[in-house]
């Protein structure tokens, strides 16, 4: 059976509405092997994909062999994610490695730029650091912000699953092999509804990126342009029904764009993991330690905030900090928790 739904996978997948017709279409999904055209006709299966399928479907469940380390899911089987199984175009199979029984707790997509800047990769050291206790984190294994939000959790021996826009056999980025395997490890998984033999296509990510979003309930946008991957999956999730969080950057930063948009069309913005805990009603666990400052900027900030709030114009005035450059460091020095805002749009010292 797993051979034939591989033979099924290899014509259909980009096809997942007719690959969905002809699974719950055939009592036993080894008549698909012998049954003749007018049988798909009747579920509306034909074109190209469907001719080579009829064409080579002899010779080729004789030549498939099964990898022995890779699982497959269909959407009628029961350990199918429930959230998946709801959107629109739901791939009908899946193939997977490790557990997928992580499904069963919370996840929040944890998605970003391939170019992550280091304000980027100070966001999700703390913020996922944080979650990834209380949430699977789920996102794509690509170079970047989506690489190392699962090396984050995997470094917290936690669950994390990555999405693949490949097959599980040619993993990309190839560089992101071992960390495929840490996830395994840590008893998350591995993800492709593509054959395990797949190339990576410029086309499997937009797809890919559907798939991140209908297993969430909620989705982090931590970096990303307004025509980004990034963007996509947020619309995705909005499509989906999962909730979108944002974390705010500088007006003048590339990768800002697309998260200042998000915040302003409605996504909740974040500065620390505490922001989503107590979204979902998570107690937190999170233990404060005392903040040090890492530059003479946020040194000088945090002494004129001993004094008590003070607003923007009160801080640039008396630490001749320029504004663009004092806004990077409040930004900051709030994801930090050093930092936050009260009544007034007046920053006091934590």
């Amino acid at each position: 059976m797993r051979e034939i739904l591989l033979l099924l996978n290899k014509y259909f997948y980009s096809k997942p509405t007719e690959l969905r017709k002809i699974l719950e279409g055939f009592q036993k999904i080894e008549d698909t092997l012998e049954a003749p055209k007018d049988a798909f006709f009747k579920l509306g299966i034909q074109g190209k994909a469907f001719d080579e399928f009829i064409k080579s479907r002899s010779e080729e469940i004789l030549k498939l062999k099964f990898p022995e380390d890779i699982n497959v899911v269909t959407i009628l089987d029961n350990n199918y994610p429930e959230k998946l199984k709801n959107i629109y175009d739901a791939p009908p199979i899946f193939f997977y490695k490790g557990d997928i029984s992580c499904f069963n707790k919370k996840c929040l997509a944890v998605v970003g730029s391939r170019k992550m800047s280091s304000y980027g990769q100070r966001a999700v050291s703390r913020i996922v650091k944080d979650l990834c206790r209380d949430f699977t984190i789920i996102s794509g294994l690509a170079y970047g912000v989506d690489g190392f939000s699962h090396q984050i959790t995997v470094d917290n021996n936690e669950k994390t699953v990555a999405i693949l826009g490949s097959g599980l056999q040619k993993i990309y980025p190839s560089a992101n092999v071992g960390l495929a395997e840490k996830i395994i490890f840590c008893g998350g998984a591995i993800i492709s509804e593509y054959p395990p033999n797949a190339d990576p296509q410029k086309f499997h990510f937009p797809m890919r990126n559907r798939i991140i979003a209908g297993l969430s309930d909620g989705i982090l946008i931590i970096e990303g342009g307004k025509k980004s991957g990034t963007l996509i999956t947020a619309k995705l999730g909005v499509d989906f029904g999962a909730d979108i969080f944002a974390i705010p950057n500088g007006i003048f930063e590339p990768n800002s764009e697309g998260v200042n948009y998000l915040i302003k069309c409605g996504a909740h913005l974040v500065t620390d993991a505490k922001d989503i805990l107590e979204f979902y009603g998570v107690e937190s666990n999170i233990q404060k330690t005392e903040f040090k400052p890492t530059n003479d900027w946020q040194k000088n900030i945090l002494e004129v905030l001993i004094n008590g709030p003070k607003t923007v114009d009160e801080i640039a005035g008396l630490t001749r900090i320029g504004l663009t450059d004092l806004m990077g460091e409040l930004i900051d020095l709030e994801l930090l928790e050093a930092i936050k805002v009260i009544e007034g749009k007046k920053y006091i010292k934590i």
